[in-house]
Order: C-alpha cells, then structure tokens, then sequence
C-alpha cells in the first residue's frame, strides 16, 4: 500500500512538471486575432534556458497595444490570391493564412523601394512553412514565392528537437526600378528549454525555440551596358519563443540583431488581455475610413464605410469573441441589443484594411 501511494505521488509529480508537445492545433487559423503588449525592457536575461527552467518575466512593463490578425487568404486582394489561393494547380503554395510581418529583416539599402512586408504561411502536420512573402514596390502589390520554402516550425516540437531550412526568392524590382532583389536564408532552430514562463498575462508551461536567421541579400543592377550584383548588409536575427498549448501565437517572444556575434534586443512582445489605458493598433497596412454611431449604443450601431465591408465580429476585451454574423450590408446596421452592457472590441474587415475600435454598449 505504502509502495503504491509513493507511485502515485511520484506520478502526479512529474506529470505536473513534464514538458508539453507543440503541434499544429497551437497555431493560429485563417480569421484569429490575438491581443499582443510591446515591452521597452530589454535587460532581462532572455537567453539563458534548459530543462524544467523557470523565466520570471512578471515585471515587464507595456508600453503599447495591438491586435494581431492572421487573415483569412480569401480575404487577400487578387494579386495575392492568385499565387497563395490555388490550390488545385498549384498545392504547395496554398496558404493557411497571411499576416504583416512586423519584424521583416529590410536590407540596410535606400534603393530598394519595398514596403508594407507581408508574410504567408502554411499549415501541416508535420511542419509550418513560410511559402512566400507579399511586398509593395512603389505602392504595387508584388506576391512573391519562395522558390525554396522556408520551414519555420518542424512539427510536434519536443525539447532537444532542432532543424535547419534554407530558402529562396527573387523579385525583379522593374519598372520601380531597374534591377532584381534576391534573397538567400539560412534557419537554425533548436528547442533549447521547456519548463515555466511567467509574464503580466499569467503562468504558462512552455517549451522554448530559439531560431538564428542569416540573410544573404544582393541586388542586380545596370550601370549602361554593365551588369553587376550588389551584396546588401542585413543583419542576422535571433528569435526566442516561448511556446504554450492552445495560444495561437507565442506567449513571449523576443527578437534581436546578431551583429558580429554580439545579440542586441530590438522587440519584446507577448500575448495580454486589454488595458484600456493604451490606445490599441492594428496590424493591418491599411486603417479604414469607418465612421460608427452611435456609441455608446443599445440596441444598433449604424456603420458608415467608404469601403465595401466584408465582415463584422465582436470581441470581449480578453480577445475571445463575443458574437458574429450580427451585421447587414443592405441596412449597414449592427445589431448589439443581445450584449450585455460593458466595453467591447469591434472588428470590421474590408477588402483594403481592417478597422478596430472600443465600443461601449449601454
């Protein structure tokens, strides 16, 4: 009896302190969005890791807020689509879903007009892949594959798992201008830790990835008749995340530059519930010109958009959402009268932007 009863309590014990497996369920679908704070505390020690670690991150200060979206791929415009939502002719660059990359590595260049980076991703079971990148070249949409497909994640992840991936792309920047970016990546990943991370938003079992990311970047240009290969300096990044189950995206995350095997942080984000004493921002490239009233409401929230309006959903201020479906285009009327009073997250999406505000239902 007394043998069996140690079992036992050995049991429990590991069990409560074992490592958790990532697998694709803990990734985001097309339509989530995710409530993320931006920390300016960089001292912390973000890089020491192992076995049953524990990182204490409860003190980290937010700076600001946004709303992270990973867009539906029929939400993208048709210049997208056609390359990252077909399928049929083409399965290997069907995306799951696109997001801005917020953390996009840019060339240290002035002469390559590229903004407004955005990322598409694919879901499997055994991998995530970054399939391509989307990028405005003077203001034009200009979908691009990676010719060689970057493996992110190789899936379930267990600590001591790591895995390389080498990808690959080029864009001929013309008629911006005259001349072609190529990209060459190295990835390094590794599941270096697993144990307990604590941040303002709770306590978490996790494990920990770090991925080291070289950017080989060149440009092609003409000089006359002359044609010569320009390599342009993009720092190395190292990225730390803490990984839990059923969070969609990191719970921690930290980003920093390599620069002669020196790490410098640049970004300290995690995942949060709303604090109304921040201004929220959006992820999307583009803000709508969206006007709604009137707010406070009862019962109707009139909308009144520039911009045909795709779908209308409702979020509490933790993030989960509330209700959807409750918005008609032909009145451009939202009908709120089954919420209880209290302040929620509105999130309008239209073919060029999505608006998010707080409302306030009476």
């Amino acid at each position: 009896m007394k043998s069996s009863v140690l079992f036992a309590t050995l049991l429990i014990s590991f069990s409560s302190f074992c490592q958790i497996t990532v697998t694709s369920s803990d990734f985001p679908d097309g339509g989530d969005t995710v409530l993320v704070s931006v920390t300016n505390d960089f001292e912390y020690d973000y890089v020491s890791s192992g076995a049953d670690y524990d990182w204490n991150y409860d003190a980290l200060n937010m700076t600001e807020q946004r709303i992270d979206t990973f867009f539906d791929i029929d939400a993208a415009s048709i210049t997208y689509q056609l390359i990252f939502n077909n399928g049929w002719f083409d399965p290997d660059y069907q995306a799951d879903y696109y997001t801005p990359l917020l953390n996009f590595a840019f060339p240290e260049t002035d002469l390559v007009p590229i903004a407004n980076p955005v990322g598409f991703t694919k879901i499997e079971s055994d991998k995530v892949e970054i399939i391509g990148v989307g990028l405005e070249i003077s203001g034009v949409e200009v979908p691009i594959k990676n010719e060689i497909i970057d493996i992110e994640y190789e899936l379930p992840m267990n600590y001591g798992d790591t895995w390389e991936s080498n990808s690959f792309f080029e864009v001929d920047l013309n008629p911006a201008f005259d001349g072609i970016l190529r990209r060459h990546q190295e990835r390094i990943s590794e599941v270096d830790g697993w144990g307990e991370v604590t941040t303002p938003f709770g306590t978490f079992e996790v494990i920990r990835t770090k991925a080291s990311l070289d950017f080989t970047d060149s440009l092609r240009i003409s000089f006359g008749e002359i044609t010569t290969w320009i390599e342009l300096p993009t720092p190395s990044q190292v990225v730390y995340s803490w990984w839990a189950k059923d969070q969609k995206i990191p719970v921690l995350q930290v980003i920093a530059q390599d620069v002669g095997g020196t790490e410098t942080i640049t970004s300290v984000e995690y995942k949060d519930r709303y604090l109304g004493d921040v201004s929220i921002a959006e992820s999307s490239n583009v803000q709508p010109d969206i006007n709604l009233y009137p707010v406070p409401a009862t019962d109707f929230i009139n909308i009144v958009s520039t911009s045909e309006i795709q779908n209308v959903e409702i979020y509490s201020l933790t993030g989960a959402i509330t209700t959807q479906n409750i918005w008609s285009a032909e009145t451009g009327v939202l009908n709120v009268s089954q919420l209880v009073p209290g302040s929620y997250l509105i999130h309008i999406t239209q073919v060029d932007g999505v608006f998010i505000e707080q409302i306030i239902i009476e």
